[in-house]
C-alpha cells in the first residue's frame, strides 16, 4: 500500500476520515457512549460490582490493598484516581462509565500483550497475519482479532492515522508505537508498547521480538504513538 508522511496535519486529516469510516472502534466514541451509563461507582458503595472493580484495578497494579473488600473506600478512590491519571481521564475518584470502559480496555490490552509473547520467534512474512508468519501490521491485526477487537487488515502507514495520538511520556501498555525505517517522517513499521520502555513487533531480522524503544536502532526512528483501543 502507498505510504503516508507522518505529520501533524496529515494525522489530523487521517484520524478524521477514519473516525467516519469506523466510529464504533475508536476510544472517544466508545467512551462517550459508556459515559451515558447511569452506573457510577463511588465512595460509600459496596457489593459485587465494587469487588470486581477492585480486582480489575489490582490486576493492573493500581489497587494495592491486600485484597478486594467489596467496599468503595479511600483506597479504592485513590486507585481509581491513579488509573484515571495514567489514562488522561478526569481524576474524580469515581468509576463512571468512561473510566470503566477504559479499565475494561486496559485489561483486554494486558491479555493481548500476554498473548503476544507466545509468538516470540515467529518468522517475519510480508503480508502475513497468521502464526505461520507475520508482518508488523498483520501481527497487531491478529492479536486484536483474537480478543474480539474489530479493526481492518491494513498497513502500518494507515494505522498511523487510526485512534488518537499519545505523547511519549503518556504511553501505556497496548498503545501502538510508530517508526520510520526507510524515509525520515514516513511510517513504515508499527509495534505494541509493553511498558518499561519496551515494545513487541514483527521484525525482518528476528521475527516477533521484544525491543527497546530507546535502543540505538529504534530510538532515532521513533515517530510517535497511537491509542486505538
Amino acid at each position: 500500500m502507498p505510504k503516508k508522511t507522518f505529520s501533524k496535519s496529515w494525522l489530523l486529516t487521517a484520524a478524521a476520515s477514519c473516525l467516519v469510516a469506523l466510529p464504533s472502534v475508536f476510544p472517544h466514541s466508545a467512551y462517550a457512549a459508556a459515559a451515558q451509563s447511569p452506573a457510577v461507582l463511588s465512595q460509600g458503595l459496596s457489593g459485587a460490582t465494587v469487588t470486581e472493580l477492585q480486582q480489575n484495578l489490582q490486576s493492573l497494579g493500581y489497587f494495592t490493598y491486600p485484597k478486594a473488600t467489596g467496599y468503595y473506600g479511600q483506597y479504592t478512590a485513590q486507585a481509581v484516581r491513579a488509573f484515571q491519571q495514567a489514562y488522561s481521564l478526569p481524576m474524580t475518584g469515581a468509576a463512571d462509565g468512561t473510566t470503566r470502559t477504559a479499565l475494561s480496555r486496559a485489561l483486554v490490552k494486558k491479555a493481548i500483550l500476554a498473548d503476544a509473547k507466545e509468538y516470540i520467534g515467529t518468522p517475519y512474512v510480508w503480508g502475513g497475519s497468521t502464526p505461520a508468519g507475520f508482518d508488523c501490521s498483520g501481527f497487531i491485526y491478529y492479536l486484536l482479532s483474537k480478543q474480539g477487537v474489530p479493526m481492518p487488515r491494513t498497513s502500518s502507514s494507515v494505522m498511523a492515522g487510526m485512534g488518537f495520538a499519545v505523547d511519549r511520556d503518556r504511553l501505556m501498555p497496548g498503545d501502538w508505537v510508530l517508526f520510520g525505517l526507510n524515509e525520515p517522517g514516513v511510517v513504515s513499521h508499527i509495534g505494541i508498547y509493553m511498558g518499561n520502555g519496551e515494545f513487541i513487533s514483527a521484525t525482518r531480522s528476528a521475527g516477533i521480538a521484544i525491543q527497546k524503544l530507546d535502543g540505538s536502532y529504534w530510538g532515532p526512528k521513533y515517530l510517535g504513538a497511537r491509542r486505538y483501543y
